[in-house]
């Protein structure tokens, strides 16, 4: 009688262990199993290990994994602008140029303003595409994650159907 309470009580708490690892499982519903051939508290313990092994192996998702759960929000954040500040940078460099071929002409100051417009025209071009640029890679970021959380999401469904087949197949009734 010892042993059957000592057995049934590492039977309990292997089965509590479980339940706890399988309680961050694929969704927040917990799985209910009736033992519908009057099996006893060791075999389900047993099939239920046995089941969760076959349905982690099948699906390649094991819930028992702690630290795998991706945050509900995830901000990505945007990549800096490498080309920031290009239109001011291309502005000056603009008006030094300018002014040194306008003062071969006497014409500095007229040199240095146009050299100006057209150095901020150019920087200003390269500030936006560098703006357009770290847009794309954040857009690209967030789509890849995305796609991981819809694909962990399947593979989630996947262990919950393939426990749930086990488990019925083993005779439990699986809610």
């Amino acid at each position: 009688m010892k042993s059957q309470l000592k057995t049934g009580n590492y039977a309990n708490l292997l089965c509590l262990a479980l339940s706890l690892a399988l309680g961050t499982a694929a969704y927040s519903q917990d799985l209910y199993v009736y033992p519908a051939e009057g099996q006893s508290d060791e075999q389900l313990s047993s099939d239920r290990y046995a089941c969760h092994r076959w349905a982690a192996d099948e699906s390649g998702y094991d819930p028992s994994l702690l630290g795998e759960e991706v945050p509900a929000t995830v901000r990505v954040p945007i990549p800096e602008n490498e080309a920031e500040g290009a239109t001011e940078k291309g502005a000056l460099v603009g008006a030094v140029a300018g002014a040194a071929i306008g003062s071969q002409d006497a014409n500095a100051g007229q040199g240095a303003v146009v050299g100006a417009i057209i150095g901020s025209m150019i920087g200003g071009v390269a500030e936006e595409e560098g703006r357009r640029d770290a847009r794309s890679e954040a857009e690209a970021e967030a789509a890849e994650i995305s796609r991981t959380r819809a694909e962990k999401a399947l593979r989630q469904a996947n262990y919950r159907r393939a426990l749930t087949a086990c488990l019925e197949g083993r005779g439990y009734t699986v809610k």
